[in-house]
């Protein structure tokens, strides 16, 4: 299917350019303004706080350069059917801003276009935290610029907790002692799908079980320490109901002493919170501390008109002054090392050392990594409601070797 979308996508994009479609920046053979630029995302529109500090990035690049652009907001679950079926149409954006994990599947479609050539004369990549970097990469060749990032960490109300807890043991032992009436030492989500399987997945990676082994030592480990939080009170039970804004809420009105969420919540506390004193630390270890990254990148669409122009724009993106006053906006962390003010700040520089260790799924894992996570979050819930951990974790293993094939 890919192969003949990659050709489909080819022959459109030859017919363009036989029929004389305008190229390249400035005016055209005429005279005539170059089109605007084209930029999708599902970020939101222009009245949304996700939607608004992108709206106003690409604003500054069309003041500073004269460039007209045009953003078209298409809601994430329609994205990438959106963009494929353009594509071989032939009429795909200029830019595109994917999930960062769905980069692979759209450069062996096609879709977007292998910007190798661009970055090497670029010359900043060594600036981009590996893990980000690696969702660039499809045999060897780049395809996209990481945008920007987000991970979990640790988020502890200081009045409780004076000393963070550095191992998952501390972090149960810790989480118990805090349980009062009506508050418990934890809280992270647990809800039915693949958000609330984050916290079991983050504890899975560290007993050294990735996230589609389950059923191994890692798997169980993990359950079982799951289990053992919600029977000591430290993790209420009701966190299988709980969104990561739930869990927010839980921990902002002192219904939980620590949580476990994304770096999105740190401008939303410290507006919605001012008198709630809390820091970040990173998450516990075992084998390893990772976290899970979410992350998007740049893209040049493979039947932009206007490549050039197009590089021109994510560049101007990815300049590590615009990222100071777009990412505080945009409530997300930096992809790349080198943007002015997160050293200062130290929560987003706890948040930039946990983004070292940072978890992703590869290529293969990547277009299923949506039900894996469902399956774990089944096995979670499952063992919760009372069903022995190796029970849950058989159940959940036959769904994910379904989902990849390997069943």
């Amino acid at each position: 299917m890919r192969t003949v979308l990659r050709a489909t996508v080819a022959m459109a994009a030859a017919a363009l350019a036989a029929a004389g479609c305008a190229g390249g920046g400035g005016e055209t053979g005429g005279g005539e303004a170059a089109e605007p630029l084209t930029v999708w995302q599902y970020y939101g529109d222009e009245s949304m706080p996700t939607g608004k500090p992108f709206y106003d990035l690409v604003a500054r690049y069309e003041q500073q350069t004269g460039t007209d652009v045009e953003i078209r907001f298409i809601p994430f679950d329609d994205f990438n059917r959106t963009l494929t079926q353009a594509a071989a149409a032939g009429d795909g954006p200029d830019v595109a801003l994917i999930n960062a994990f769905d980069t692979a599947a759209m450069a062996e479609a096609g879709v977007i276009e292998d910007l190798t050539d661009q970055v090497q004369e670029w010359g900043e990549q060594g600036h981009y935290f590996p893990t980000g970097w690696e969702t660039t990469q499809v045999d060897g060749r780049t395809y996209g610029i990481p945008h920007l990032a987000d991970a979990y960490a640790v988020y502890y109300n200081t009045e409780m907790v004076q000393e963070p807890p550095t191992t998952w043991a501390e972090m149960e032992s810790t989480a118990a002692a805090l349980a009062a009436e009506g508050r418990a030492g934890l809280a992270v989500s647990g809800i039915e799908g693949a958000e609330g399987a984050t916290g079991l997945l983050i504890r899975m990676l560290a007993a050294g079980a990735q996230p589609t082994e389950i059923d191994s030592p890692g798997g169980h480990a993990a359950l079982a320490s799951f289990q053992r939080m919600v029977d000591s009170g430290a993790l209420s039970q009701g966190f299988l109901t709980w969104t990561e804004d739930d869990a927010k809420n839980q921990f902002a009105t002192g219904q939980a002493a620590m949580m476990i969420n994304s770096a999105t919540y740190v401008n939303i506390l410290r507006e919605e919170n001012p008198d709630l004193q809390w820091s970040v630390a990173v998450l516990p270890s075992e084998t390893t501390g990772q976290t899970m990254l979410s992350a998007e990148n740049l893209t040049i669409g493979a039947t932009s008109d206007d490549p050039d122009r197009a590089w021109d724009l994510i560049s101007f993106m990815q300049r590590p002054e615009e990222l100071q006053t777009y990412l505080p906006d945009r409530n997300k962390l930096p992809a790349r090392d080198d943007v002015p003010g997160t050293a200062e700040d130290p929560v987003r520089a706890v948040f930039a050392e946990q983004l070292q260790q940072a978890w992703a799924p590869d290529a293969a894992l990547a277009p299923h990594n949506t039900e894996v996570l469902t399956a774990l979050q089944g096995a979670l819930q499952q063992t919760i409601s009372g069903t022995p951990v190796a029970d849950a974790a058989r159940t959940a293993q036959a769904a994910i070797d379904e989902a990849l094939g390997t069943s």
